[in-house]
């Protein structure tokens, strides 16, 4: 695939994180892994034609190669934060493709041996929302009030070259904000 950018439909968004209060654990975790034994999966060069850059991705390799590498990154990560995959509420997977999240879930549960209570799912509704995913999925759950205090969430990316990204942490008063009630 040959395109401008990767991430030529990217939106933006802000977040803004703060100390969590005391007794509440927050982000219980957060890592990043580059995998750069795969970068060659995704290059961009320069356009031979016009300004800027080709992007060249062996999409299909990229998505294999997370699926098997994920689950003992994914397996570390629950064990620091004291969880099973089981007690995760709500798993928000990079939005790629319907597949893609349904075969990786698959692949997670067959590997860790139990599955989250839920998988969010939205790439039908918003597309590949690129950077954005797990902000656009947070804010849509809130508003439509599916999250409670105490939910544990699961936050799971890949991006192209490859680096897979996990960040757990406990829904806290956050909910009261967003939602029916306001």
């Amino acid at each position: 695939m040959a395109g401008a950018s990767l991430t030529l439909g990217d939106a933006g968004v802000a977040a803004i994180l703060e100390r969590a209060p005391e007794g509440n654990p927050g982000i219980t975790f957060a890592g990043f892994t580059t995998l750069a034994e795969h970068s060659r999966l995704c290059i961009g060069i320069p356009a031979k034609v016009g300004p800027g850059a080709a992007m060249f991705t062996k999409a299909r390799t990229i998505h294999r190669v997370a699926i098997e590498d994920s689950p003992p990154l994914l397996a570390d990560a629950l064990e620091e934060s004291g969880l099973s995959f089981a007690d995760v509420d709500y798993l928000i997977p990079h939005q790629t493709s319907a597949r893609a999240i349904r075969k990786g879930t698959r692949e997670l549960a067959a590997s860790l041996g139990m599955l989250p209570k839920c998988v969010v799912e939205n790439v039908a509704e918003r597309g590949n929302t690129a950077s954005t995913t797990h902000f656009v999925a947070l804010y849509e759950y809130l508003e439509a009030g599916r999250f409670k205090q105490g939910d544990e969430i699961l936050l799971l990316s890949h991006a192209s070259g490859l680096e897979v990204g996990i960040v757990i942490f406990r829904m806290d008063e956050l909910v009261d904000h967003y939602g029916h009630a306001h």
